[in-house]
């Protein structure tokens, strides 16, 4: 997800020292009740890590640093995140606590029916290039956080800023807060790629994103932010940031660190992948031996380490793990990147092993779609909104299956529904105390319902586990793993909590931001 800012990056090297870089930030005195014997909270996010990978590490002995922690604190593998299961619309759901509805992020890649444009944060090279690489860049690095995440909504940095607590992140790209913090880009770049000579982005306290953007203690020190280092934007660099931060007393209240290395192992090798994974908890390590001691770095602080999403194993052969979208849909003409979406009949707007399909024209309907696409067995779900009303089709399975929220049929997370039609089609066991019992779709109507209100006008096709959607631009990780879909392997992830008795009650990733902050106000 964030090549595209490294290939931008590129030109950081080709200028040499020719820029000035700005001032980065210092952290101001915490303003805790009891600093000294408060804890800290550190949440490292950490890309596909699953409970297939963890277990199978840590009965290999590979694992130390997460053993470490998982002995002292609680597990939990079946945190559910939103839907896509793709990082952005993942990591702004953690930081608000909403929806894709409430926040306004819908995906990795969405479509824009007012601007009539593509809104891309860096899928592919290619689709980068084609929907114009300033605007890829701009999306990433400024849009994304000043005016794309809803105004409506609140970060927990700028509510924890608001309580008087420090903040910090470290290589997130959701991280709306209040300070201000200059990015420092090239001149002949801004140029280049008609940028504005001052580019700016509102952030928490402390905010590092690979050279981007760096606290003043990291300027002119030695960190693997070079350009076969990804410029800062791997789990190296985030690790390095962390300690040095650490060891330089600069360490904020609540502070959120990702590390982005297993994904691409995670996609080339396969969803475990111990060899590569045991590379991210060295790192973790890392950040615990900042501290005089692991028992030191527990009793000063409360650590959240997490997934952010799982990791679906794809089928070896491309020709069969590529749901080529394209021709299923003719003679219905979908539009080309290069042209303006409203040229064609349909804009896809591809997240991998999901897409949202929008109609430029009335004449074109969902359920036209729909009977365009039942014929691939490839293909698992179909779902829109009909008024307020969540129509789900399941390519194999009859009927048609009819949903509302409010109803007298409650599920696990306190959420009720009035259901019509086939429930097999969600996977639900509908039980006599007239409660839901979700099976290979945790929360599928909440995450269906959210993703398709988080923008206008679309339609949502998901692959069966094995597959993904292809279309202009996309990735196809054929024997690799992917994400994005609806499917437990794509939603579901671990979560590790240690150095706090406090349980997490809501397993979805929309409680983790007032989990956080219970996490610092207990303690005062």
């Amino acid at each position: 997800m964030r090549s595209i800012i490294v290939w931008i990056f590129i030109g950081c090297l080709l200028v040499g020292c020719g820029d000035s870089r700005p001032e980065g930030a210092t952290l101001v005195q915490s303003t805790k009740a009891d600093p000294l014997n408060e804890k800290n909270v550190i949440v490292v996010l950490i890309d596909s890590m699953t409970k297939p990978v963890i277990e199978e590490g840590i009965n290999k002995g590979s694992l130390p640093a997460l053993t470490y922690l998982m002995e002292r604190g609680s597990v939990h593998h079946d945190l559910v995140a939103p839907f896509p299961s793709m990082s952005v619309p993942i990591e702004t759901t953690i930081i608000t606590g909403t929806s894709p509805a409430e926040h306004q992020i819908p995906g990795l890649v969405w479509y824009d029916p007012k601007a009539d444009t593509i809104i891309n944060y860096g899928s592919t090279l290619v689709k980068s290039w084609k929907l114009g690489m300033n605007d890829t860049l701009m999306n990433s690095l400024i849009h994304l956080n000043t005016n794309h995440i809803s105004p409506q909504v609140e970060t927990i940095y700028e509510r924890l800023n608001q309580k008087g607590y420090s903040t910090g992140a470290v290589n997130m790209l959701a991280y709306r807060g209040d300070q201000t913090h200059e990015i420092a880009l090239p001149t002949y770049m801004k140029s280049l790629l008609h940028l504005t000579n001052k580019m700016e982005t509102k952030g928490p306290d402390l905010l590092a994103l690979g050279q981007a953007v760096q606290p003043k203690l990291i300027q002119g020190t030695n960190v693997n932010d070079s350009l076969y280092q990804r410029f800062g934007l791997n789990d190296s660099y985030s690790a390095e940031v962390v300690e040095k931060l650490i060891k330089g007393k600069q360490q904020p209240d609540f502070l959120m660190v990702f590390f982005p290395n297993y994904d691409k192992d995670a996609h080339q090798h396969g969803p475990v992948s111990i060899e590569y994974f045991a590379n991210t908890d060295f790192h973790l390590q890392t950040i615990l031996n900042a501290y005089d001691s692991w028992d030191k770095a527990l009793e000063e602080n409360i650590f959240v380490v997490m997934g952010d999403h799982g990791q679906d194993l794809l089928v070896d052969k491309k020709r069969d793990a590529a749901i080529e979208l394209k021709p299923l849909l003719d003679p219905l003409i979908v539009a080309p990147l290069l042209d303006e979406p409203s040229s064609g009949d349909i804009v896809i707007a591809n997240n991998h092993r999901s897409a949202y399909l929008h109609p430029t024209t009335e004449a074109v309907h969902y359920l036209d779609i729909a009977n365009k696409l039942q014929f691939d067995s490839r293909i698992d779900h179909l779902a829109w909104l009909d008024g307020d009303e969540l129509v789900i089709y399941q390519v194999g399975t009859e009927g048609v299956l009819q949903v509302r929220e409010n109803g007298e049929w409650k599920d696990s997370y306190g959420q009720s529904w009035t259901i019509n039609g086939n429930h097999k089609i969600a996977d639900i066991t509908l039980n006599e105390n007239q409660t839901i019992t979700f099976g290979n779709y945790p929360d599928i109507f909440h995450q269906l319902y959210g993703a398709l209100n988080s923008h206008s006008s679309a339609m949502v096709v998901t692959a069966r586990p094995g597959h993904v959607i292809s279309s202009e631009g996309s990735p196809v990780h054929n024997g690799g793993g992917e994400h994005g879909g609806l499917h437990k392997n794509d939603t579901l992830t671990s979560i590790i909590i240690a150095g706090t008795d406090r349980q997490l009650e809501d397993h979805r990733m929309e409680a983790l931001k007032r989990f956080f902050i219970d996490l610092l106000e207990e303690q005062s």
